[in-house]
């Protein structure tokens, strides 16, 4: 899939990142790829025509209890 982002902005990063079939949470946005809006980036990509679907997960959290997060990824 081609596309005309900048090189080095948020969506280009998150683009690459998902092409590859990676999967992102917010805290791997933030702590991997450097991005603390990871809901807004996925609305601007959604916005440029990128098709991309989101679940609800279980997560451990450090406390040994569960919380759910959104991940997100490419429809394939």
């Amino acid at each position: 899939m081609k596309t005309n982002f900048k090189l080095g902005t948020h969506k280009q990063i998150l683009f690459d990142h998902l092409n590859k079939g990676n999967k992102i949470t917010t805290r791997d946005a933030m702590i991997h790829l450097g991005i603390g809006d990871l809901q807004g980036t996925i609305r601007d990509l959604k916005e440029s025509g990128i098709p991309i679907s989101s679940k609800y997960i279980s997560v451990p959290t450090r406390y040994g209890k569960n919380a759910t997060v959104k991940e997100y990824k490419l429809l394939s």
